[in-house]
């Protein structure tokens, strides 16, 4: 028997969410793009790069609006050198916020473009981590899906 369909005629098999890809060194990865406020390019990124905890590499001030920043290149890249990232670095605004207020942004390499993509599709992260929903081909391309509600803690 397969899945039941849903109040359009749709399974759950069917059902569709738009993703945002992105990319850190040669990897690409996703979230679900309407998690992401916004998508701003950073001039100078040193102050954020020589953070001691990528995790929390400090806050930036976007159109009045405090955001903290997540050093994506450091937790899941080889570029813990400065010397070794990208010139124009990215930053993804989540539309999330923290207990005081300020946005939640990542640093990335370069964005890429919006996807339609089936959960059902992601094949199981390869090691037990809460910070990966799983992986999927998008394009041809291996891509993996990020969960930015685990990331943000």
């Amino acid at each position: 028997m397969g899945p039941a369909p849903n109040h359009d005629g749709a399974t759950a098999d069917d059902k569709r969410v738009t993703v945002l890809t992105f990319d850190l060194e040669d990897r690409r990865y996703c979230v679900s793009a309407e998690s992401v406020a916004s998508v701003l390019g950073i001039a100078d990124d040193s102050a954020l790069a020589d953070a001691d905890d990528p995790w929390n590499a400090g806050a930036i001030t976007v159109a009045g609006e405090r955001v903290r920043v997540v050093d994506l290149p450091r937790v899941f890249g080889a570029s813990f050198r400065t010397m070794a990232r990208v010139d124009a670095p990215k930053l993804l605004v989540f539309d999330a916020t923290d207990d005081t207020g300020r946005y939640y942004g990542w640093l990335i390499d370069d964005v890429g473009t919006t996807s339609d993509v089936r959960p059902a599709a992601l094949e199981p992260p390869q090691v037990n981590t809460t910070h990966i929903k799983g992986r999927l081909e998008i394009e041809g391309r291996e891509v993996v899906w990020l969960n930015e509600q685990t990331m943000h803690g």
